[in-house]
């Protein structure tokens, strides 16, 4: 058991985030990748260039896009084909750039807040929100790409966690094998006085992400949220719930952020199947990742 007090902790480690020359830089291929989503007048070949620079990115990319969900198996042959054929310019460029992200921070790599488990639950729980804002009736306020991206990373704030300080993580890995009962957030508080939503909000806002992916960690466990881009913390909300992730906020149902989103529940539902079909396919993918 690792003697440590919680308020010293989480008064130290705030102190560390809030010295943004302290925080990993957001890393070169990242950064390309970010750029090029944000320009109006990117194109498929900028994205390959990039992507095929890194060995690391196309080999996940064309694993990634060979999963059963899309139908194309080994028909793939080529990061090109993989974003032409199955991705999309934006699906394909928002998941790199998180993968490649994930690159600067080191972590332990097993236990259920393990680097593996944590990516294999991130992929499917990006995924899903990226299917349900498809689904939503008014689809105004929200922008499916950007849900996909608000996903990805919702979990950073662990890699950090753990990237800073992997003795205290490693105790925190510990203490939710030993209490399963409890969900992470509430053993995070108490016994480290500070939580990954907190933590993600920091590396977010330095990693100058957009505001509904900062909105969307900062509050994501708060699916009561009320203000600026609400829909994005309520859909990581019921994505997390539907895949049983659920941590935060237990008096709000899932079927009135369902409705709030106008999301019927049968399609959540048949969303919700078709993603944990390719369970295995993203813990592999996981796997990968962490090798």
């Amino acid at each position: 058991m690792l003697d440590l007090d919680k308020n010293q902790f989480s008064k130290h480690f705030r102190t560390v985030l809030e010295k943004i020359e302290q925080i990993p830089p957001f890393p070169e291929s990242a950064r390309l990748l970010s750029n090029l989503r944000r320009n109006p007048d990117a194109n498929i070949d900028q994205l390959t260039e990039i992507i095929e620079n890194d060995p690391g990115l196309t080999a996940f990319i064309l694993k990634y896009a060979r999963i059963p969900i899309f139908g194309y198996g080994h028909r793939i042959h080529s990061v090109d084909q993989a974003i032409r054929l199955v991705l999309g310019f934006n699906t394909a460029s928002s998941l790199m750039m998180s993968i490649a992200s994930s690159s600067c921070l080191r972590m332990q790599k097993h236990g259920q807040l393990g680097y593996i488990k944590i990516w294999s639950k991130t992929l499917e729980c990006a995924a899903l929100c990226r299917e349900l804002s498809l689904m939503m009736s008014d689809r105004s306020h929200i922008d499916s790409d950007l849900a996909h991206l608000c996903g990805l990373f919702q979990n950073f704030g662990y890699f950090l966690f753990g990237h800073f300080f992997p003795k205290e993580y490693s105790y925190l890995n510990d203490l939710v094998a030993r209490y399963p009962e409890q969900s992470f957030r509430t053993i995070q508080l108490q016994f480290f006085g500070i939580t990954h939503d907190t933590i993600g909000k920091y590396l977010m806002n330095a990693w100058n992400l957009p505001e509904e992916v900062i909105v969307a960690i900062a509050e994501q466990n708060y699916p009561d949220y009320s203000g600026k881009h609400a829909s994005y913390v309520k859909l990581i909300a019921v994505a997390n719930r539907l895949l049983q992730n659920v941590d935060g906020c237990p008096y709000v149902e899932t079927i009135s952020l369902l409705d709030s989103l106008g999301i019927g529940e049968s399609e959540a539902i048949k969303a919700k199947e078709k993603i944990l079909g390719c369970q295995s396919d993203f813990a592999n993918l996981s796997q990968n990742l962490a090798a």
